[in-house]
């Protein structure tokens, strides 16, 4: 008996993470297109009626940043962002697993402490009371809410990349 069988909790988490990170490319991709239809059927009902939907760039400008929180954790963790890496390929391999680890315990380091400073910017606000005032009126807070998620989910892919052996992308997603 020379296989090596993964303990079941370690592959349950793994599964659940795939799939968290997976529903956030998915809400993401959604979300780019909602803004797609919206901004399109804006223009159709400007065009061809009296109609307009005054909320249109509002709701696009908060799926945009929405969309671009959710989308960064899925892109790391399928490692599709963009890398400038000529450096890196020159390196010897020692070298290189080196850098890479310095460059994910940095991002890991840097998505912690914004994550951190979304949450305390988060309570004062809600704490305040204060009001997005413009076509939509809502708590502000709720604004940063895809941020703190983005930050907090983007801390936790560096920080699984820091410490796991590396996997091709082909692999993750």
């Amino acid at each position: 008996m020379d296989t090596v069988i993964e303990n079941p909790p370690l592959v349950s988490v793994n599964r659940c993470y795939h799939r968290l990170l997976s529903g956030c490319g998915l809400v993401a991709a959604l979300s780019f297109a909602s803004m797609a239809l919206l901004v399109c059927g804006d223009i159709l009902l400007r065009n061809l009626t009296a109609y307009s939907m005054p909320w249109t760039v509002e709701v696009c400008e908060y799926l945009l940043m929405s969309a671009t929180m959710l989308a960064a954790p899925w892109l790391l963790y399928c490692d599709n962002h963009i890398r400038i890496d000529i450096v890196l390929r020159l390196l010897p391999l020692i070298w290189r697993i080196a850098v890479e680890r310095a460059i994910n315990l940095l991002g890991m380091l840097i998505c912690g402490v914004l994550t951190a400073y979304c949450l305390r910017v988060t309570f004062d606000s809600a704490s305040q009371g204060s009001l997005v005032f413009k076509v939509l009126v809502f708590p502000e807070w709720w604004l940063n809410l895809p941020m703190i998620v983005g930050f907090a989910l983007l801390a936790l892919e560096f920080g699984r990349r820091l410490f796991m052996r590396s996997q091709s992308a082909g692999e993750l997603c």
